[in-house]
């Protein structure tokens, strides 16, 4: 079956190169040489396959995305795939069905959703990997998302500034490591930021962790992530860990939580095992119920990142696909297949001192929603 594949794709190479000579036009970069064609959006259907709904955070993404595109004229179809794998495959499949020409997608799992972007591609759509990364297929044209390794970074140097490592503070200190969901590729991007700023201070022992539970290396941050990021799945790690090290006086002193479902989960496992403080607890996304969490300080910071300027910088790349033109990136990322064309938008780390500077004044969450009146 390799062998008939690989045939098969050099047979579509060579039709591909032919038709190209035959037009006379070559297009230069990344994408496949074709004849720039031109979109009307009243008559051009956008899908966006967006992993779940009920994270708030890809609610918004969704919401979001198809207004400023219907805004613009196009047709669109958002669906979300209530985190179920084989039912998002299947929703982007029947986008390419559909005669979708650009399909947006968020992936569950950036290893399975390959082939129905195979799909979509060979239907003559651009597609673009929304957020994480599509892996190990030549399908995917265009990626845009925030600067995962920076957001690791964000975490785990907030973790290194609160004990005053950098100011010689020299512990030991407990530090308990949670990665993010092993299906999703950005959670190694995530680990890897932190690691930066942790792993030497756990090689010197300054940084050590009663459960054992430290990657070997970072490569390994699988042994230590939390499937789907769930949140009921990250409170029962956690109080396992609590329950076997740290009820009988240990003091945990900071919790690397990737994002803010898997925080969430955190800070209800503190509190079910009644301990008397909250330690250092990361998160990504600012989400309400974690906003509210930092106020009340419960969870010591979040990473924001704003929906609105991620689906801007997808927009972007909507329009200039429709205008036949190759659309504006900032670098590229690899996805084991392709160097794929990219935009990244940078994060911002928010805590309890710029809740309300950043989150409220701009307009992103109500004073309400952020637990300030």
């Amino acid at each position: 079956m390799k062998m008939l594949k690989k045939f098969a794709a050099i047979g579509i190479g060579v039709s591909m190169l032919v038709s190209v000579a035959a037009c006379g036009t070559t297009r230069s970069g990344t994408q496949e040489q074709s004849e720039a064609k031109t979109l009307d959006p009243s008559k051009t259907l956008v899908g966006i396959s967006m992993p779940e709904q009920q994270l708030e955070r890809w609610n918004k993404d969704g919401q979001n995305l198809k207004q400023l595109l219907e805004a613009q004229g196009y047709q669109v179809n958002l669906q979300y795939a209530d985190g179920k794998t084989d039912l998002q495959t299947s929703q982007i499949q029947n986008m390419a069905n559909q005669g979708a020409k650009i399909v947006i997608i968020a992936s569950l799992d950036g290893q399975a959703t390959g082939a129905a972007a195979e799909l979509c591609k060979e239907n003559g759509a651009t597609v673009i990997a929304y957020d994480r990364m599509i892996m190990n297929t030549d399908a995917v044209d265009y990626y845009t998302s925030f600067d995962n390794e920076k957001i690791g970074e964000m975490q785990g140097k907030y973790i290194v500034d609160s004990l005053k490592l950098e100011q010689g503070a020299t512990g030991p200190f407990n530090v308990e490591l949670m990665s993010g969901s092993p299906d999703d590729n950005n959670a190694k991007y995530y680990f890897e930021g932190a690691w930066k700023y942790l792993g030497p201070y756990f090689k010197s022992g300054v940084l050590q962790s009663q459960s054992g539970k430290v990657p070997e290396s970072v490569d390994r941050w699988q042994s230590i992530g939390i499937q789907s990021w769930d949140r009921q799945k990250a409170q029962s790690e956690m109080e396992n860990r609590i329950n076997s090290y740290y009820n009988t006086g240990v003091r945990l002193d900071a919790v690397l939580s990737p994002n803010d479902s898997i925080a969430l989960g955190t800070v209800n496992a503190i509190e079910g095992a009644g301990l008397s403080y909250y330690p250092i607890i990361t998160g990504q996304d600012a989400e309400n119920a974690n906003v509210q969490a930092i106020v009340q300080g419960k969870q010591s910071m979040s990473v924001f990142k704003d929906y609105k300027k991620l689906a801007d910088a997808a927009v972007e790349i909507v329009n200039a696909v429709a205008q036949g033109q190759q659309a504006k990136t900032s670098t590229t990322q690899n996805n084991d297949t392709k160097d794929v064309p990219s935009q990244l938008v940078v994060p911002e780390v928010v805590d309890k001192a710029n809740v309300k500077t950043l989150l409220v004044d701009s307009g992103y969450i109500s004073a309400h929603d952020a637990g300030l009146e």
